[in-house]
């Protein structure tokens, strides 16, 4: 009975101590499609590994985090970006990632940029009949932390150029694309981090 009511004690003071702090403030924008856009399917299994990447476990309890909406924050940085490359052709999507933490008051900005997607199959003419695929994909994600003002930039490619195999897919490569970009933004680490 005394482990129960110290176990018991332990996440109250737990509980109340992360109501007491202010929840961090995260921006995890919509995937920027540079150049082509990949099927519906594919773009909800890409949306469900970023949330999966900055879900905080019981957080509706311990409201450690404010997600924004998506959104709204995709519109905020659309209208900041056209206005950064108006004045500057040379600008970067990076370089708008303080502004926009600034602007939206967000903590944390999350943002995925698919640069490339393509995929080419060729019917073979040979005797053998295999089909023939080059897929080419490369995936950015830019993370912002405003507290401790830093800025990452990862990218990540893949290449198939070989006989039709679902490995090769476009949308197969994306997803190993962004798995790298998370894992070396280290995402994740920063997110599980929050107390």
């Amino acid at each position: 009975m005394k482990k129960f009511l110290a176990v018991f004690f332990a996440i109250i003071l737990l509980t109340t101590t992360a109501q007491a702090a202010e929840p961090v403030r995260i921006a995890r924008l919509p995937i920027i499609f540079q150049r082509a856009i990949p099927d519906n399917d594919t773009c909800a299994e890409l949306e469900t590994i970023l949330s999966r990447a900055v879900h905080i476990p019981l957080n509706g309890t311990l409201q450690l985090v404010e997600y924004l909406p998506p959104k709204n924050s995709a519109k905020v940085l659309g209208d900041m970006w056209q206005d950064m490359r108006t004045k500057n052709k040379k600008a970067k999507l990076q370089d708008a990632m303080r502004p926009l933490a600034q602007k939206l008051n967000a903590d944390i900005i999350v943002c995925p940029v698919l640069n490339q997607y393509s995929q080419y199959v060729a019917i073979s003419s040979s005797w053998s009949g295999e089909n023939y695929m080059v897929s080419n994909v490369r995936f950015e994600l830019i993370v912002y932390d405003r507290r401790t003002d830093e800025l990452i930039d990862k990218k990540a490619s893949q290449i198939y150029n070989d006989s039709y195999s679902l490995r090769g897919t476009a949308s197969f490569l994306s997803k190993i694309c962004l798995d790298r970009v998370i894992e070396s933004t280290k995402l994740r680490q920063r997110i599980i981090a929050i107390r």
